[in-house]
């Protein structure tokens, strides 16, 4: 038997698969879903050993991206979220109250009236691949017109301006003044964006770059993860306000949420909304706009 770690899969003869969330001395907490509880169990270590296994197991990205247990310390077991739900629950709850699903997509109002949020964040990027699609951020950052650069960007930012969480629009034109903290910010937005799976090193390169534009500590996030989103909504996801890190936990997920934009909140935030969408797809779900 493999040493046991928190975070491995295993298999127990009777309860079925399972996640290692914490290792003691003499106690295994393990979570299984097939238990329909949202406790962990406490198994003897290492009595339990001979019922369990972690050979031949196939993935299952939804128990693995399963990391908000904290200890009950009245009980001494490791649990999920008094409000606890699955996704497929959270699916099913969501055609309930929405039959259509995505299959009908709200218009986007005009004249003043708030538009539907969805709409809000198509009409961005749309306004991205207009003003930046075809290497055009890329050329203008090369000629050094960081005065046109940031102009576009406020037009793309313009149709998210009144979504709660986002960046003023007076910030935001206060900070775009062109300039080298400017440019620093462009480079690096584009540096990100050139790659099919940016790493850690180039988000890093962005929020520096983000956290360099003096906006408010509150829009730290969406300053950092906004423009990506917009830019290819099919692998970014916009952070725009703490209490996403409520609704991952809810659904089993804990972000490691803190103020200041980081990697480990994002990557897991994406790992989370990816696994949505695919939950979400077969309702015609296309990107990350939807989830």
């Amino acid at each position: 038997m493999k040493e046991m770690s928190t975070g491995s899969l295993v298999k127990h003869r009777s309860l079925g698969m399972g996640k290692v969330v914490a290792v003691e001395a003499n106690a295994l907490h393990v979570f299984f879903p097939g238990s329909d509880t949202r406790y962990a169990a406490k198994l003897r270590w290492p009595a339990v050993s001979p019922f369990l296994t972690r050979d031949d197991l196939e993935p299952n990205a939804w128990l693995e991206g399963l990391t908000s247990f904290a200890l009950d310390s009245v009980s001494g077991r490791y649990a999920l979220a008094a409000n606890f739900i699955s996704q497929d629950e959270a699916v099913a709850l969501f055609l309930e109250e929405h039959p259509k699903a995505f299959t009908e997509v709200p218009a986007a109002r005009v004249g003043g009236v708030r538009r539907e949020r969805g709409a809000r964040w198509r009409a961005a990027a749309a306004e991205w691949i207009e003003v930046f699609g075809n290497g055009q951020g890329e050329r203008y950052l090369e000629d050094g017109n960081y005065g046109e650069l940031s102009r576009r960007a406020l037009r793309v930012a313009a149709h998210a301006d009144g979504i709660p969480g986002m960046v003023e629009m007076e910030d935001l034109k206060e900070a775009f003044e062109p300039g080298d903290v400017v440019r620093h910010f462009f480079d690096a937005l584009f540096g990100y964006l050139s790659v099919p799976s940016p790493a850690r090193a180039r988000f890093e390169k962005l929020c520096a770059a983000s956290n360099a534009l003096g906006l408010p500590p509150d829009a730290a996030w969406p300053m950092a993860t906004f423009f990506p989103f917009v830019a290819v909504p099919s692998r970014q996801m916009v952070l725009i306000s703490r209490s996403a890190s409520g609704g991952a936990s809810r659904l089993g997920c804990d972000l490691q949420y803190q103020a200041a934009p980081n990697w480990v909140t994002y990557s897991r935030l994406r790992d989370l909304s990816t696994r949505l969408l695919e939950k979400l797809q077969p309702s015609g779900a296309k990107d990350l706009v939807y989830v």
